[in-house]
Parts: structure tokens; sequence; C-alpha cells
């Protein structure tokens, strides 16, 4: 019996590496690995089971080489050629990232360029393609741009408030982010006729973004340049003042590369709580009344309400609000303070209602009834079945 043609989707990150294996539109496996303990832990799930296996590897970087021996190993594949095709999600700052690309020599030396701009971005990319070509050789791999949703955006809403010849020069645009998430919500609402003109999706997780989608595109995104900009995330940042960002670089004495760095792994709700940036632990923390997580907290959630605001103003008003991400699909307790300020746009939630959604499988509108009231959706994201389906579509030609 025959498994082809199977699609292996990509999803590196900074902290993990996930990985799915989809056949005929329908997942077949889930595997993802994490650094825990001081030593690699891989965690499979097919066939309805869960299985962990642990590695004395200190390195995320090189987990691809276990990818086949454990689908092989669980019979989720008899071969490496079992796979047509690989999906990877694609984050850089580029417009010649704004559609899904084969990799080839030439892709990858423009990635090598932009390694040195953005290098926390790019090199966890460049190290996958890099390890995942070693290992499945000769398997076309597909780019599937993260920014490529946000195309449809005004020009207005690409452009900073600097000289546009020098933006076009050295592709200084604001890209926007989290558009593999934002289309897979679009592609699930249009599919059960709930999408609406004026839509407001917030993709709230360890990276949050607010996106204003008008008539199913993008009209504009908080994030821009790179994925810092915008909220305040889990250990970002966010948008701040580029002068106190260098007054920092003084302060601590670091260099620019650093400097990212900092402003990427050492702040937001991390930084700002001294603690945690686990909005669970920070919410236990408030209770016993620890002051710097309840400010974590507080801030979060005014940002992604001034978010809301300006895209909202970006569309000249708002028909739905959608959450989705970790944060956004798991916690009643900051989507209900993320709500509690928004009935000045006519949004009023059901307690009951939001405290019984988690990650729920079907999109759930936790709105309070009546035909006055707009509705409010939570509904779960997927950004593997989307990488697999563009993927696909890239290899066939429909793309």
């Amino acid at each position: 019996m025959t498994l082809q043609p199977m699609t292996l989707v990509v999803n590196p990150g900074s902290a993990s590496r996930k990985y799915a294996l989809y056949k005929d539109g329908r997942k077949r496996a889930d595997l993802w690995f994490e650094y825990i303990d001081g030593q690699v832990e891989g965690r499979l799930e097919f066939d309805g089971n869960k299985h962990i296996i642990k590695y004395p590897d200190a390195d995320l970087g090189i987990v691809s080489r276990y990818i086949v021996p454990i689908f092989i190993d669980y019979g989720v594949i008899h071969h490496p050629t079992d796979i047509s095709v690989i999906g990877i999600r694609v984050v850089a700052p580029s417009r010649r990232f704004l559609q899904d690309e084969l990799i080839t020599p030439s892709i990858e030396a423009v990635l090598v360029s932009l390694q040195e701009l953005v290098p926390l971005h790019v090199t966890t990319l460049l190290n996958e393609i890099a390890e995942i070509k070693l290992n499945l050789y000769g398997i076309p791999m597909i780019a599937i741009s993260d920014s490529a949703f946000h195309s449809t955006k005004p020009t207005w809403a690409w452009d900073y408030g600097i000289d546009p010849e020098l933006a076009d020069r050295y592709d200084i645009k604001r890209f926007g982010y989290h558009g593999i998430s934002v289309g897979s919500i679009v592609r699930k609402m249009r599919h059960l006729d709930i999408i609406h003109p004026k839509m407001i999706v917030c993709h709230l997780g360890s990276g949050s973004s607010v996106t204003a989608v008008y008539n199913g595109d993008s009209l504009d995104t908080t994030m821009g340049y790179t994925p810092l900009e915008g909220l305040m995330m889990a250990s970002r940042s966010g948008s701040m003042d580029v002068v106190a960002a260098l007054a920092i670089k003084r302060a601590l004495k670091i260099s620019d590369i650093e400097l990212e760095n900092y402003l990427n792994t050492k702040c937001g709700l991390l930084g700002v709580s001294g603690e945690s940036n686990d909005i669970r632990k920070l919410l236990e923390l408030e209770e016993k009344g620890d002051d710097r997580a309840s400010l974590a907290l507080k801030l979060y959630v005014y940002h992604v309400q001034q978010a809301i605001g300006q895209m909202t103003a970006s569309m000249g008003g708002v028909d739905v609000i959608v959450f989705t991400g970790t944060i956004g699909e798991r916690s009643a307790i900051i989507r209900s303070r993320i709500l509690d300020d928004m009935q000045y746009l006519g949004f009023k939630y059901n307690h009951n209602s939001n405290v019984k959604v988690y990650e729920p499988k079907e999109p759930i509108n936790i709105a309070i009834s009546g035909s006055r009231r707009k509705p409010i959706y939570v509904i779960s994201t997927d950004e593997s079945i989307e990488i697999a389906r563009r993927a696909e579509q890239y290899l066939d030609g429909q793309y």
C-alpha cells in the first residue's frame, strides 16, 4: 500500500520546531520539538496516540534529522519518498516574500542578504532550510509567505514617515505578519458564510497582532517591518520610540544585534512582570497581589484595545471581532478584559458563553443575543493546513 502523496509542513520558531503531515487535505500526524529541562523533547500525535521521545541534544536547530526516523518508526510513512512536497513558513521583510516561492539557491541568497538586517528572524529559517535539504534531499520545498495575505493593503498602510525613495531602495516597508493565520480564519468564515465586510482579527499568542479585514482582504495590520512592531507580546516590546530603544542600548552597553534580541526576547509580558511570559502564571501572580504581573496584564489588554480602535478607524467601522491564537482561543479572562471596554463599538459579550470557550473546534459566537448586537467569534486558527494547502497549490501550478 502506498501513502503518497503527502505534504510536510514546517513551522520553525525561536523556541520550538513544529511539523505536520497531510494527506488528501487531512492531517495525518503532528510532530513538535521543544527544549525542556536541559534536553530536546519531541512529541508525536498520530492515529489517536501521543508519543514522547527525548534526545540528549541541547540544540533545536538539528531536530529535523529526527523527522523521517520518527515517522517511519511509528508507521506514519514507509519511506521519505512518501512525502511529495514541503511547505515552510517564511517570516522575512522583503517584497520578494510577498508571495509563495519554490526555494532555490537564488531564494536562499536573498534570505542570506536579509540575515544581516534581521538576524533573529531569518537565521532560524535558514538553518531549518539547510537541515531539511540534508535530511529530505530532492523533495521540492515551498516558501509559504506569512506576509502574502497583507499584499492587498493600500499604499499608505505600507509606508513609514520616511523618504519614500529611501524606503523603496532598501525595502523598508510595513510588510505585516500572521497572514497565514488570518488567511485561515477568513477561509473558515467564508466557508461557513459568517464573513462580514468589516472584520477585526485579533491573533493573540506568544506573538500578537490585530488585523483589519475589509471585504475579506487585509486593509492594515499592527505588525510592520518585522513582527516586533505593534502590540506588546509575550517577550517582545512591541512598538516603541526608536530613541528610547537607543537609550536602552547605551544604558546596557550592548550591540545592535543584542538590542534586537533584547527587545524580542526580554521584554513584553516577561520584561514588565519580571517573572513570566505565560498569561496563566501572570494571572496567578496577580491574584496573589503581584503589582508587576498586574501591570503586565493591564498593558497587554490596553495595547489590544488600542489596536482594535486603530483598525476600526482604518475601515471606518467594524462589524465583527474575532479572537484566535493560543491566548485568544484559550483565555476567557483576557477576552473579557479586552471586551469590557468595547461596548462603545457595539460589542457586548455573554459571560457564560465566554467562560465555556477553549480552543473551539467550530467558530463560537460569544456575543449576547439580540438583533442589534455585533458578533464576537472565537475561532481556532489552523496555520498548518493553510501552509499545506498553499504548498500543494503551488506545486500544482494553481497558486
